[in-house]
C-alpha cells in the first residue's frame, strides 16, 4: 500500500500538478485515520478530483499543523528522514575535555551545521544534554569537560568534527541498550507527519 500511494504522487497517475491537504483526520486506539483531498487547478480555482482514506497503524507520533492545501512535491511517504531519527538510528554520547579557541564561534557552527542535517526540522536542543540545554550551552562548553548531546551517531560524528577543529578532545560512548526500530515510516505533507508501522489504504483508491 505505500508503494501505491508513492507511484500515485510521484508516478503520474494524475495528469497535471496537483495539490494536496489533509480534510479529516481522527484517532481510533492505535490507528489514525486521514482524509486526503486531491485538487487540480482549474479556471483559477481548486477542483476536488479525488479522496484517499489512509490509515496509519502502530503510530507512534504525530502532527497535524494546520488544514490548508500544498503542493505534490510537500508529499511524501519515505523510510528515510530526520524524524525517524530517533527509531532507526543507532545513539551515542559525546564527551569532551579542554579549551575551546573560540566558544561562541563554535556554538554558531554546532547550530549551523544542526539545522543542516537536519533540514531545519528538529530543535537545536532536542539532542544537547538535557540539564544544560541550548540556552546554557556557552556555560558547558567553557566548564573544560562535559556531555555534549546523546544524538544519532551521524549527528554526533558531526558535532565531534566541529569539537576538535575548535581545541577540544573528544570521546564518544555508545548506548548499549539502543531500541532501534527498522519497521516506521513517514507519511508528510508539509508540516504534517505520522510516523506509524504500516499506511493503508481505502479499497476505493483509484
Amino acid at each position: 500500500m505505500i508503494e501505491k500511494i508513492r507511484q500515485a504522487v510521484y508516478s503520474g497517475i494524475f495528469k497535471t500538478d496537483i495539490n494536496l491537504q489533509f480534510t479529516k483526520f481522527y484517532q481510533q486506539e492505535d490507528c489514525l485515520t486521514l482524509t486526503c483531498s486531491i485538487y487540480i487547478d482549474e479556471n483559477d480555482e481548486e477542483k476536488l478530483v479525488d479522496q484517499w482514506l489512509i490509515k496509519c497503524l502502530d503510530w507512534e507520533d504525530y502532527r497535524i499543523e494546520s488544514f490548508v492545501s500544498y503542493e505534490q512535491e510537500e508529499f511524501e511517504v519515505t523510510e528515510e528522514h530526520p524524524y525517524l531519527w530517533d527509531y532507526h538510528c543507532a545513539f551515542t554520547e559525546l564527551y569532551f575535555t579542554g579549551e575551546a579557541t573560540d566558544v561562541r564561534a563554535l556554538i554558531g557552527a554546532l547550530y549551523l551545521k544542526h539545522y543542516s542535517l537536519t533540514n531545519n526540522l528538529i530543535p537545536f536542543n532536542h539532542y544537547l544534554n538535557g540539564v544544560t540545554g541550548a540556552e546554557n550551552l556557552e556555560g558547558l562548553l567553557s566548564s573544560g569537560q562535559g556531555l555534549l548531546s546523546t544524538a544519532p551517531e551521524n549527528l554526533a560524528n558531526a558535532y565531534q568534527e566541529l569539537l576538535v577543529e575548535y581545541g577540544f578532545s573528544t570521546s564518544q560512548l555508545s548506548q548499549k541498550e539502543t531500541l532501534i526500530n527498522k519497521d516506521f515510516y513517514l507519511l508528510r505533507l508539509g508540516p504534517s507527519f505520522v510516523i506509524a508501522k504500516e499506511l493503508l489504504l481505502t479499497p476505493d483508491f483509484v
